[in-house]
């Protein structure tokens, strides 16, 4: 089984400050650093460095080289990527004190993938092989509805969650990965609804899909059916949150293309995403398999 993941790549500017920026403020940053990331670029390394084949799809502008060559690196197949006469897709992030973190977004190439493109890449795609994608690409529904009509199974983990959810056919999604935040929103309900009011919403709302609900500190839900798992967060200091999410899902799809149990899916894909918390920057946290075991071993 491969993962096909249309995903995003960007160019990440990171500012580490002492409290977040309010309205109106001016601050100083304590200082600034330049890294790989992206949601798709990251989900795809954490996939790959879990040991899965993992094809990437998406788009980068000529100042975004050094981001295929991570990839590469990492055991990603990059031979699909698209570059592109613009500017590479990047994030300004802000990291606190707290290892908190917030994101602005701005799409560049990752908002020009072509119909004709996707046809490409999914012409080599088998049915049951993995499509992933996030919401910082474009084409959504028709990544959705092409992927389906191949025969994939489709992963999707909507962050930043999509404005208008309801003109996107999410019925056709096989696994939703998402936070407490992008469940609740998906449910529309109120950020504060119990997450297991939230799990059991989403659960009605999409009955074919399985749903992987990350809480932060407060670890991992997991609804498919009659079947509701659970796994806690791994204590470790955290120094920057940023890639946490990716890493699980990446952990996570991994050991489903390896026929691995949801138990161990949840455990392992926990366990690299604490160890990715406890490093700073995005694509430079995620471990390698070898450290996800030696991690467990401790434990």
């Amino acid at each position: 089984m491969k993962i096909f993941n249309f995903g995003s790549l960007n160019i990440d500017n990171v500012y580490n400050v002492q409290e977040f920026v309010k309205p109106g403020q001016t601050i100083f940053s304590d200082s600034f650093q330049v890294a790989a990331g992206g949601k798709g670029l990251n989900q795809s390394i954490a996939a790959a460095r879990a040991g899965a084949s993992v094809i990437h799809a998406g788009c980068i502008g000529s100042n975004g080289a050094f981001l295929a060559d991570l990839m590469q690196e990492a055991g990603v197949d990059i031979s699909n990527l698209l570059t592109l006469d613009a500017s590479t897709g990047h994030t300004v992030i802000e990291v606190n004190a707290a290892g908190q973190n917030r994101i602005i977004v701005h799409g560049g190439t990752n908002q020009m993938l072509t119909e004709d493109y996707l046809d490409t890449v999914l012409s080599k795609a088998a049915s049951g092989d993995l499509a992933l994608l996030q919401n910082e690409t474009n084409l959504i529904a028709s990544i959705l509805l092409k992927s389906h009509e191949k025969g994939l199974k489709i992963v999707f983990n909507p962050s930043p969650i999509p404005r208008d959810p309801a003109s996107l056919p999410l019925h056709l999604v096989d696994y939703f990965m998402v936070n407490e935040l992008e469940a609740a929103l998906l449910a529309d309900l109120p950020p504060d609804t119990p997450c297991e009011s939230i799990l059991d919403c989403l659960a009605k709302k999409y009955p074919r899909a399985a749903i992987t609900m990350t809480l932060g500190h407060n670890g991992v839900l997991f609804s498919h059916g009659n079947v509701r798992l659970s796994h806690p967060v791994f204590p470790v200091k955290a120094v920057d949150t940023t890639a946490a999410g990716d890493t699980f899902c990446g952990y996570f799809l991994a050991a489903l293309c390896r026929n691995a149990p949801i138990e161990t899916a949840l455990k392992e894909a926990s366990a690299a995403s604490a160890i990715a918390v406890s490093r700073p920057n995005a694509a430079p946290s995620i471990p390698l398999y070898e450290e996800v075991e030696t991690f467990l071993h401790s434990f």
